[in-house]
Order: structure tokens, then C-alpha cells, then sequence
């Protein structure tokens, strides 16, 4: 009915035109000739007729007033109704149905809209409006009536109707309604086109997850198992046979959902917008609208619909199948779906979305206290907080982290930090996801280092005296005795925990962090190198061709792209947003000359822990020792260009010497413990990754502290211990 409606308001030139030429052509002549052959008419009874007749023959489009011939047919009948009129309409049928038909026809031609609304108009519902959520609901139900639901939000369009000037007080009343009705008509026909999407979004979420490697692997393993059992033999499910049929006739649950999701996809796209009391309601709008408000509800499902933690290649895989059904709807309605897309995902690369939940990347990215939750992995909050306690390991050779064997893991570290799982995780997060972790990572680290200078203001005066007399070996025994804290109170006769050790755990903590950062610069780089290599090649040429001051102008940009520079002015930012106004300028310089010297010193107590030794396979430390050259080439970077004294190779030739001068006089004084001696090659290994990773320092300067073949043995014995084992 309502496209009757609408062809009729379409082409009602078309119809006026066309009774305008019948009335001319056939009522016109018809009356005259009737109303020739009437009889008993009184003399103004007979004018009024003849100049009806008259009237009719003279109407063109021009003149569209008709009401006035309307008025004098009511005015004929009012006078033969009297009582003993002579003339009768009973006995002159013919007469009174040509009359009838002819004013009809005028009104066909100037009364066009309000012939509409005596014979099509709804305006009822109105008073009824349960009555039509009730029907609006049952034909939402069915898929066969499902494609004219939205003639529901039309009939709202009719309630104008039921207004009348003698009863102004229901205006405002009738218009509300209209307008809630049929917004509310419009909601719930999305809200049931956005379920029958999530239905088929979760069956090809489950077909996306048949086909994953965890579902193969679990194929193989049933498949191997019932080789070696002597039980029957069951059929077994192989993805891909929900597609093979025997009768087309059979619908599948897929298919009765493709058929309702296209039966309301016709319904939306059935009408471009919807004009209610001055205001138009666009149904596209509401169906994009409840379509992100579903896909946002999904990512948040996804990520909390298993007690594993879910790894990121998983995700990714069920939101592309997600991503791939959204893009089918392209085909039955007209909807942004890149607009879409771009928007729910782009919400996700942030903290919180639009609803202030919690997203992908905050996830990721959270930190607590806590780590008994592992239903969501949190890089932040599991990994790194398993780092710092050498329950997980960070390998440079398999550029991963991995578990170390000597702890039980309740998951497998690698599976979420390998170069797939992290490139991953960065198509997940986006640029903006990758750099909200990336600061927050910088500021922890930040953290640490401020702890690492309240320890070298306690000790201060102990670690001037050491960096002035470190080729005294007499007096540096007293000195390193009191920064180890390996004093033992006569009362308690307790061991206390000496700075030494806390500043080997928060030097290779910041490692750690680092070390994680750079692997997610890499996946970063990658994603970019296989999306965009023609922006990511001109952003090297770019790095490449910058002078020193230049590379710190672009250095963002580069951190942006997953391309390292020597200083990192992120870091170098979090540091000053954190450190402490000094009365003197000079002192934070001071403070942290002293605690490359703290740290410089502290190398060699790494000797007297036997989780210090190298393991070749992983290129990894037990206590992820390897990490401190990471700690050591980035502090100095950033520190001492915050200082602005442009004497970092001063500074680490420093460290260079204190460091080796420490393991040379260990060598000395341990000659006889053979376990230090053997653990020793791992911190000569450490030097030796400090000056592969500092660009400021040579081998030349490392063969002036401490001879490469020291070096190169250490590498040797970790090598052939490994291999013995």
C-alpha cells in the first residue's frame, strides 16, 4: 500500500492530467446530453446544471480550485430533497451515478493527496501504537513478510492526519509519538538485522577457527590416536564439509541466516529516508549505527570468550572473518562500511572506545598488581612482570621470549612474542596502539631510573671515592664491600640485600623492557614494509640522509615506523617529565656519571650467581643478564643527551674501564673458585654486546680495557659447555 502511495505522489501530474482530459472528453459530454433529457427542473435548478455542464468543459491544469462545481452538486441535491419537489434523484439514477462519477474525477484532479488519506490513511495507529510494536514484531519474525517491516516506520508518517484545528492541545502529543514510533521502528529493525549478523559473524568466526593451526594440530592428534585404538571408527568432521550437499532444497542454518539477513537488508535499502512531522529518518544511518555497536561488542566478546589467554594471530583471524561478513552486506544495502570499519577499529587502537570499555589495545597494555588473571594476556601486566622474575626469558637469537625451563609456565611465552604473534598484535593495536604501549613501557622505565638514582644519592660519597681510586685494588676492596652490603649484623646474624643487587635488578628490569619495545618496533616495521614500502623507503632515506641534529627533529616519526635511532627522545622525554628539581644544575649530570659508575661496578658481582651463564642456543642468561647491554647503550643515550654535555664516548669509555678493570681484578683475587672463573665468560660476553650495540664505542676501545681473547674463549666455553650438556 505505501508504494501505491508513493507512485501515486510520484506521478500525480501524470493522473490529474489524465482525468482533466476524461472529464473533458467523456463526463463533460455525457452530463450535457443527460441533463437535456431531464424533466421537471425549476428555471434555477436548470441554470445551475447547464452551468455545471459548462464549467466542467472549461477546466484546464491551470485551475485547480474545484470546489466550488463540488458545491453545486451538493446544492442540487439539497434543493430536490425538500418535501413535493418535482423532480426525484431516485427515478433519475443514471443522472445522480454520472454526477457522482464526475465529482469523483475532480477530485482526482484537486484533491489528490486527500483522496490518499480517505482511502490508505493509518493514522489509527496512533491510539493504538502496542498494537503496531505487536505486529512490527511479528513480521520481524517471519522472513517472507521481514522485507516490509519497514512500511511500519511510513505509517508514522500518517499520524499528521489525525490532526485537527479543534483540538490543538493533541498537536505536540500526535507529533511526539510520530517521532518516537518511528524511531523506534527504525531500531528495532536494525537492532534485528545486527542479530542475525552477529549469528553469521559467530558461525564464520567457528569456520575461521577450524582451519586455524591449534585445530589442525588437534585434527592430527585424533587422527593419530585412532590409528593406535582398536575402537570404531567415527567419522570425523572436516572443515569445509558443512558446504557439500545433496539436495539444494536442504537450508542450512547458514543459509536461513543469509535469507533473513537479505529479506532485512531489502527492508532497510527499501527506502532512502523517511519524512515524519518535518524531521527525516535515515534507516542506512541506523543500520550503520547498531552494525558498530555490534562489531564493538564482538572485539569485546572475542577477547573475553576463552579462559586461555587468546593469542593475537587468533584474534586477528576472527576479526578479518567478522571484517569479511560486514563486507557482504555491501551487496544487499548500500552502507560505509570502510567508514565502518575505520571507525570501531580505530576506537580500538585507543585506551577506551566510545562507551569508556575497555579496548584491544588497553588489554594489551594494562599493568596491576595482580597476575592471577591470565584470561586476558596482558603484555604489561604477564609477560614482563614473568620477565622481571626470570620466569620468562628474552632471546636475541630467536628474537622472542621464551620460558625458562627451570620455572613451570601456565603458558607458552613464545606463542604470544614471536615475530608472527607480535606482528599481530601491531595490526591489532595500529600506529596509535603500538605508541600508547610504547609510552608506557618508557614510563616504567623511567620509574626504574628514578629508584636507580635514589640509590646513588645514598651512596654518593662511596661511589665518588670509586670512580677516583678504581686502580687502587686495596682500596676498592673496601669500597665494593660497602656497596655490595654483604655486611652481617652480629645481632640478627641476617644478610641484608645489598644496593649492588638492587641495581643489577632494576639495570636488567630496564633491559628487559627495552628489549621487549625494540621486538615491537620490528613487528611494527614489518607490517609497514609489507602495507607501506613506498612511504617506509622514503622515511630511511630520510633517516639516512639527516644530520645528528635532524634525526632527533624526525626521531618520532621514526618510532612511529618501527626505525631505531641512537637517542630515544621518548625516553629522554619520560626521564625529564619525571626528574626532580635540584638546587645545583650540575647534580643530575653527577648523578648519573655515578650511576654508570654504580652499574660499572656491579658488573662482576654477576660472576657470583650461577644463573649468570650464557646459554648459546638462546644467546640468553637465566637471569636475563643479556639484557643490561640494551639498559646500558640506552640510558647513556638518552641520559647524557639530556644533560646536554655531549660526552657520551667519555662517559662509556668510563664504564668500559671501571667494568673491565672489576672482572680483571675478580680474576685475580678468585683465582682458585673455578665456578666464578666460569661464570665470568658471561659478563665478558655482555661487554661485548655493548659495543656491538653502541655505535659511540669500537672494538679497538674494547681491546684497550680488556683483551678480545678473553672474549672470544668466552664464547668458546659457553658454546662447548652447552654442547657437553
Amino acid at each position: 500500500m505505501h508504494e501505491l502511495r508513493s507512485l501515486v505522489q510520484q506521478y500525480s501530474g501524470v493522473i490529474q492530467r489524465y482525468y482533466t482530459q476524461y472529464v473533458h472528453g467523456y463526463d463533460a459530454l455525457m452530463l450535457t446530453e443527460i441533463v437535456q433529457t431531464l424533466e421537471g427542473l425549476t428555471d434555477d435548478q436548470s441554470t445551475l446544471l447547464s452551468d455545471f455542464c459548462s464549467d466542467v468543459t472549461r477546466i484546464n491544469e491551470a485551475k485547480l480550485d474545484l470546489r466550488g462545481l463540488r458545491l453545486d452538486w451538493f446544492r442540487f441535491q439539497a434543493y430536490v430533497s425538500v418535501n413535493r419537489s418535482p423532480f426525484s434523484l431516485a427515478d433519475n439514477r443514471k443522472f445522480a451515478a454520472t454526477m457522482n462519477t464526475t465529482v469523483f474525477h475532480l477530485k482526482m484532479i484537486d484533491l489528490l493527496e486527500d483522496m490518499l488519506r480517505e482511502t490508505s490513511d493509518l493514522s489509527v495507529y496512533c491510539f493504538y501504537y502496542h498494537q503496531l510494536e505487536k505486529q512490527l514484531k511479528l513480521c520481524l519474525l517471519y522472513p517472507s513478510q521481514a522485507r516490509y517491516s519497514i512500511a511500519f516506520g511510513h505509517i508514522c508518517s500518517h499520524f499528521n492526519s489525525s490532526i485537527h484545528d479543534l483540538c490543538p492541545e493533541e498537536r505536540d502529543f500526535i507529533k511526539e509519538k510520530s517521532l518516537s514510533l518511528c524511531n523506534m521502528v527504525l531500531d528495532q529493525l536494525a537492532l534485528e538485522t545486527s542479530n542475525i549478523v552477529a549469528q553469521i559473524c559467530e558461525y564464520e568466526v567457528q569456520l575461521s577457527e577450524s582451519l586455524s593451526p591449534v585445530s589442525c594440530a588437534k585434527n592430527i592428534e585424533e587422527d593419530f590416536k585412532r590409528k593406535n585404538s582398536k575402537a570404531p571408527v567415527r567419522n570425523h568432521v572436516m572443515p569445509g564439509d558443512e558446504s557439500v550437499r545433496v539436495c539444494r532444497d536442504t537450508l542450512t542454518v547458514a543459509d536461513r541466516l543469509q535469507t533473513s539477513l537479505f529479506e532485512l537488508c531489502s527492508a532497510i535499502a527499501a527506502s532512502r529516508e523517511i519524512d515524519v512531522s518535518g524531521h527525516s529518518f535515515v534507516p542506512r544511518e541506523y543500520f550503520s549505527r547498531q552494525l558498530e555497536q555490534q562489531m564493538t561488542t564482538s572485539i569485546r566478546t572475542l577477547i573475553a570468550s576463552n579462559e586461555i589467554p587468546k593469542r593475537p594471530s587468533e584474534l586477528l583471524a576472527q576479526i578479518h572473518a567478522h571484517m569479511a561478513v560486514l563486507q557482504n552486506i555491501d551487496t544487499a544495502v548500500t552502507v560505509d562500511i570502510t567508514r565502518l570499519f575505520n571507525n570501531v577499529l580505530l576506537q580500538q587502537t585507543q585506551p577506551v572506545d566510545c562507551y569508556s570499555k575497555e579496548t584491544i589495545t588497553s588489554t594489551y597494555t594494562k599493568w596491576s598488581p595482580s597476575m592471577k588473571q591470565l584470561r586476558h594476556l596482558r603484555y604489561l601486566e604477564v609477560l614482563l612482570r614473568r620477565m622481571s622474575l626470570n620466569y620468562i626469558l628474552f632471546s636475541p637469537h630467536l628474537a622472542s621470549l621464551v620460558p625458562n625451563m627451570e620455572y613451570q609456565q601456565p603458558f607458552s611465552p613464545e606463542q604470544y612474542t614471536d615475530a608472527r604473534e607480535l606482528r599481530a598484535l601491531a595490526q591489532l593495536l595500529g600506529p596509535y596502539g603500538i605508541k600508547f604501549m610504547s609510552e608506557r613501557l618508557v614510563w616504567h622505565v623511567a620509574c626504574q631510573i628514578t629508584e636507580l638514582n635514589k640509590i646513588v644519592n645514598e651512596h654518593r660519597d662511596t661511589l665518588r671515592k670509586a670512580r677516583s681510586n678504581f686502580d687502587k685494588p686495596e682500596k676498592m676492596r673496601e669500597l665494593l664491600l660497602l656497596l655490595s652490603g654483604d655486611i652481617t649484623d652480629r645481632k640478627t646474624q641476617s644478610i641484608s640485600a645489598g644496593p649492588m643487587e638492587s641495581v643489577l635488578q632494576r639495570i636488567t628490569i630496564i633491559g628487559e623492557i627495552l628489549a621487549f619495545r625494540e621486538l615491537l618496533h620490528k613487528a611494527v616495521h614489518d607490517v609497514l614494509e609489507t602495507r607501506l614500502p613506498f612511504l617506509l623507503s622514503s622515511v630511511h632515506n630520510l633517516h639516512e640522509s639527516c644530520g645528528d641534529h635532524d634525526k632527533l627533529v624526525i626521531s618520532e616519526m621514526c618510532a612511529a615506523v618501527g626505525v631505531e635511532t641512537e637517542v630515544d627522545v621518548a625516553l629522554v622525554n619520560a626521564i625529564r617529565a619525571q626528574s626532580q628539581q635540584s638546587q645545583s644544575p650540575d647534580d643530575p649530570y653527577l648523578v648519573s656519571c655515578l650511576l654508570f659508575v654504580f652499574i660499572a661496578l656491579s658488573l662482576p658481582r654477576l660472576a657470583l650467581n650461577n644463573s649468570s651463564l650464557f646459554k648459546a642456543s638462546l644467546c640468553a642468561s637465566q637471569n636475563n643478564s643479556q639484557c643490561i647491554a640494551i639498559a646500558v647503550s640506552s640510558l647513556a643515550n638518552a641520559l647524557f643527551y639530556l644533560h646536554g654535555r655531549r660526552d657520551v664516548v667519555e662517559r662509556l669509555k668510563e664504564f668500559l674501564a671501571l667494568a673491565s678493570s672489576g672482572l680483571l681484578r675478580l680474576s685475580s683475587e678468585e683465582a682458585s673458585n673455578t665456578e666464578i672463573l666460569n661464570s665470568r665468560h658471561s659478563v665478558y660476553i655482555i661487554l661485548d654486546q655493548l659495543v656491538n650495540r653502541c655505535s659511540y664505542l669500537t672494538f679497538d676501545l674494547l681491546e684497550s680495557c680488556l683483551p678480545y681473547n678473553l672474549i672470544r674463549s668466552s664464547y668458546q666455553y659457553c658454546y662447548r659447555t652447552e654442547m657437553e650438556k
